[in-house]
């Protein structure tokens, strides 16, 4: 493949920029993967891949592989609120699991998937250090290799996968919008030999005005991750392992399940996540992954919302390259938005929620202390949720969705 005869040109080549090469090297189209990174290699993550992600897996014929990697089906959620815990089995979206892979391994099996495709290429310790341009028009860009070697490389769009800090939404000068500064710092790790529950299982803790979590992954290995207020950012920088492990044994069993546990590498931390949206799209470039919108990663969703990305972008590059690449394009940021704004605006309710009032947390430890107030409080749920304020009205649409999910399920149990 010539240099100058290219299709798309992807800068970064995580899940964002891989997912969009393997989709395009389905078209047949002519692409060169780059990334600085050498890979395999790790990255900051939420790693939690939900349902709808799992499928996403599935649709770009990579699940296999990456289960085989040994990971565990997380098939229930689990929520500690104060001293109470609600239990519950996986959102019943297929295929009804969820899954928390190293980002090293998921990426790598990705790339590889990608360069399967004959049309597709792909360079590691490489950078785009300047786009090239006809008029206003980008039409490839300069590449920079892990010796210092510089060339032009040319093609009909270019794409910026390149995250959250992305060269290439700098260099096009995309503009943001539905800007909110970060929420809150975060910590996660990997730990060895956290006692598990029976079951694989994705688990919450709010307690005060903390959020934790425990992502499964392969046997024996979770990630641990909470996020913490900006006012302990300080005090956690200066002993983050100390700091994040003594808060983590306050949570509700976790100072017996901890005792064996050991730190697989080292505990890393940032100050907080920018939450925007960027105009994904202008004359011969596009924007994909966090380049083009990124949020909190309290809710886990960003692994998800870049293979949706994906999937629409692929479509709308090819159509754009070969028509209209304005109104493709312009079809694309519309659609995008509609799909993805309310998970954005979810995300950033469920990280700015205070804490449960005291006298919530009193009413709901009375009610949960006796089984037959629990009992009771299940018989009257539903009237009682559908009437709820404290829903919004999405919240009160998911809820609906997945009880009609969770009750095809059951009637389809009980056929078979």
């Amino acid at each position: 493949m010539a240099a100058n005869d290219l299709d798309v040109l992807i800068v970064g080549a995580r899940v964002a920029g891989s997912s969009l090469a393997i989709l395009m090297g389905r078209q047949g189209r002519r692409v060169h993967l780059v990334d600085r990174d050498h890979f395999p290699s790790d990255t900051l993550s939420t790693h939690l891949l939900a349902p709808p992600a799992v499928a996403a897996l599935a649709q770009l014929g990579v699940l296999a592989e990456v289960e085989a990697s040994g990971l565990r089906r997380l098939v229930r959620t689990r929520s500690y609120v104060g001293e109470c815990v609600l239990e519950g089995p996986m959102m019943p979206v297929p295929p009804g699991y969820g899954l928390a892979p190293r980002r090293d391994r998921l990426d790598w099996i990705l790339i590889q998937h990608a360069i399967s495709h004959s049309t597709v290429t792909f360079e590691e310790r490489t950078r785009a250090v300047e786009l090239l341009r006809d008029g206003e028009r980008v039409v490839g860009a300069i590449l920079q290799d892990a010796r210092g070697q510089r060339r032009e490389v040319h093609a009909r769009a270019v794409v910026g996968a390149d995250g959250k800090n992305s060269d290439v939404a700098r260099w096009v000068e995309a503009p943001a919008y539905a800007e909110v500064p970060p929420l809150r710092p975060g910590y996660y790790g990997y730990y060895r030999n956290v006692a598990p529950l029976p079951d694989p299982t994705l688990e919450l803790f709010f307690i005060d005005d903390h959020i934790g979590f425990i992502f499964p992954m392969e046997p024996g290995i979770d990630c641990l991750a909470m996020e913490i207020t900006p006012e302990e950012f300080e005090t956690f920088r200066k002993e983050p392992r100390q700091a994040f492990e003594a808060r983590f044994r306050e949570f509700p069993g976790m100072e017996r399940r901890l005792r064996g546990a050991t730190l697989d590498g080292r505990l890393m931390g940032i100050r907080g996540v920018e939450n925007y949206f960027r105009i994904p799209f202008g004359p011969g470039w596009a924007l994909t992954g966090d380049a083009a919108y990124c949020k909190d990663p309290s809710t886990g969703l960003g692994i998800g919302d870049a293979f949706t990305q994906a999937f629409y972008l692929a479509d709308a590059i090819a159509a754009g390259i070969d028509g209209d690449w304005a109104k493709e394009l312009a079809d694309y940021h519309k659609a995008r938005d509609a799909m993805l704004m309310p998970l954005y605006e979810a995300t950033l309710s469920f990280t700015k929620a205070p804490p449960v009032p005291p006298e919530s947390l009193d009413t709901l430890h009375a009610v949960l202390s006796s089984p037959g107030l629990a009992r009771a409080l299940a018989i009257g749920f539903a009237p009682t949720v559908q009437s709820s304020p404290a829903f919004t009205e999405r919240g009160h649409t998911m809820i609906t969705m997945f009880a009609r999910a969770f009750a095809a399920r059951r009637v389809h149990g009980h056929q078979g």
